[in-house]
């Protein structure tokens, strides 16, 4: 038997097991636990697991796991009613994010999973990132928010902005009060730029699309981020 021929075949066995397995797993008929546990919903609060990826897409899929994740954070305890402001804009399965383990940020509506990769991000790169190049927390996220029903700049396309599935940074206030806005900042060559380098490629491992200074013009002054269909870390 050729070489290619039992590779094929072992594939589709491992395929086949690991089916079985992960629907078994998913009526409880194995139990594992919660942390490597791809079904139950992750606790933000700890540091990612190798099951993370596979958490954060059962958050995306569903409301009511995203909500039971973001409880433990105490950040939030509800998802808002949903609303719509035309055929292509509306809000679903959001709540108001006004802080995330440390930092504040200005109120804004988003959808939870946004909320949850959001707290993700801050909690495990952005604060580590601020002690590493200046001793001190961060203290404040500002940004540029979340939801605007409209179209991608200089397309008829809409914009991921208009379901509240994006959300656009635009700096960093530390604990002494010093901003580091990205648009000041992001080319800089010393510690600050460092920082807002090192926060923007923790972004990617989140988001299905990271957009900076790097991408274009239109983004030189925020970092965007969403969870639409297009992938990408520029």
């Amino acid at each position: 038997m050729r070489l290619g021929s039992v590779l094929v075949r072992l594939s589709i066995v491992i395929l086949f097991l690991f089916i079985i397995f992960a629907l078994a797993v998913n009526f409880r008929l194995i139990t594992l636990p919660p942390h490597y546990d791809p079904f139950t919903p992750p606790d933000l609060r700890e540091s990612p697991s190798w099951f993370r990826n596979l958490k954060l897409k059962n958050l995306d899929l569903n409301p009511q796991a995203c909500l039971q994740s973001i409880k433990q954070t105490g950040i939030a305890d509800t998802l808002l009613p949903d609303s719509g402001h035309g055929p292509d804009c509306f809000l679903e399965d959001t709540l108001m994010l006004e802080r995330m383990s440390f930092a504040k940020i200005k109120p804004e509506q988003t959808r939870c999973n946004i909320a949850a990769r959001l707290y993700l991000w801050e909690r495990h790169v952005v604060q580590p990132a601020a002690q590493k190049y200046f001793g001190q927390g961060v203290k404040e996220i500002t940004h540029f928010g979340s939801y605007s029903c409209r179209t991608i700049a200089r397309s008829y396309n809409m914009s991921e902005h208009s379901t509240a599935n994006a959300f656009d940074i635009s700096g960093f206030r530390m604990a002494d009060g010093r901003l580091i806005g990205v648009f000041a900042r992001f080319k800089d060559k010393g510690s600050e730029g460092k920082f807002l380098h090192d926060v923007r490629d923790g972004l990617c491992d989140y988001f299905n699309l990271t957009l900076s200074p790097d991408y274009n013009a239109d983004h030189a002054d925020h970092f965007h981020v969403d969870m639409g269909w297009v992938r990408g870390c520029h």
